[in-house]
């Protein structure tokens, strides 16, 4: 069980893979979590929005969790999303996760309709409570539930006892800014996560860990910013940051990010570039055609060689 001590290091976010015509593909995925357990990481995530948390079917998300549990053996955190639109269905996917022993769950606030602040603790509050052997990481995304938890909400949250930390997307949108980072990690003894574009400069400022939905395109390149990172090696942290974050755009806009929904974009690249696969995104989101895909993957490999 994860707690706000031992929630550390570096994240994996594991795509959800389906078929062309939109069914889980549990083998690959499968293969994937045994692929991403091989690596020197400490977690996976699954299910939040490279997941497809919102057009995976519950019996689906079932098997997921089950498929997490089982292949990871223990030897990495399990942390499946569970978030709901309302606070029962949350507490039914939280309660799945918790009896079929997973590490965490991963939660946002309810999103269809934009929670109060009050809703928002007595959300979390009564999850932890449905829920009590299994520990919670807030998913502070503001871009879907139009809610950002911010420090005086954290230190409300705080008083949960299984309630971890949370997984913030500061550097993905101006919803989530950096003096927002600054404030959280000062206020409670919560263990935050950072992502890809804020790995350093979150570093400097008491990050517990990253997650990160690119690490399968280049794991050695990702490992190397963290790894300099925790040896507080910021010039070395600096370069690698650089050239991950140069490799990364390069990737997307070759697989036509701006005109496919990013993890469209990111299953695509995954399939063709990554030691893991991506799979089909389902309905209604529309995959990268395969001619793009080609020309996508020769771009890339020109560039920068076939190194992971």
């Amino acid at each position: 069980m994860l707690n706000r001590k031992n929630m550390r290091g570096f994240y994996v976010l594991a795509p959800t893979p389906f078929t062309k015509s939109g069914e889980f593909d549990e083998e690959t995925f499968r293969e994937n979590v045994r692929s991403l357990c091989e690596q020197d990481i400490q977690g996976i995530a699954t299910t939040g929005t490279l997941g497809e948390f919102h057009t995976i079917p519950w019996e689906d998300h079932k098997r997921l969790i089950r498929a997490l549990v089982d292949e990871a053996k223990g030897r990495v955190a399990t942390v499946p999303g569970c978030s709901g639109i309302n606070t029962d269905e949350a507490i039914m996917k939280t309660k799945f996760a918790q009896d079929a022993g997973a590490d965490a769950a991963m939660n946002t606030v309810p999103f269809y309709t934009k929670v109060t602040r009050e809703e928002c603790v007595k959300y979390y509050k009564d999850v932890a409570k449905a829920c009590p052997n299994i520990g919670l990481v807030v998913y502070n995304n503001p871009e879907t539930t139009k809610f950002l938890v911010d420090a005086p909400l954290f230190t409300e949250l705080a008083k949960i006892p299984t309630l971890c930390g949370s997984k913030e997307i500061v550097g993905y949108t101006p919803l989530a800014d950096f003096p927002h980072w600054m404030s959280i990690v000062h206020a409670t003894d919560l263990a935050h996560f950072c992502c890809d574009p804020a790995t350093v400069v979150a570093s400097l400022y008491d990050t517990k860990g990253v997650t990160s939905e690119n690490f399968a395109l280049r794991p050695k390149l990702f490992l190397e910013v963290w790894k300099a990172c925790m040896d507080k090696d910021w010039e070395k942290a600096k370069k690698f940051h650089y050239q991950q974050m140069e490799f990364t755009n390069f990737v997307y806009q070759c697989f036509g990010m701006g005109k496919y929904t990013w993890f469209c974009v990111l299953k695509a690249a995954l399939d063709n570039l990554g030691i893991i696969k991506g799979g089909y995104p389902r309905r209604p989101f529309i995959p990268v055609p395969e001619k793009l895909q080609k020309k996508a993957k020769e771009q890339v490999l020109k560039k920068y060689g076939t190194e992971k």
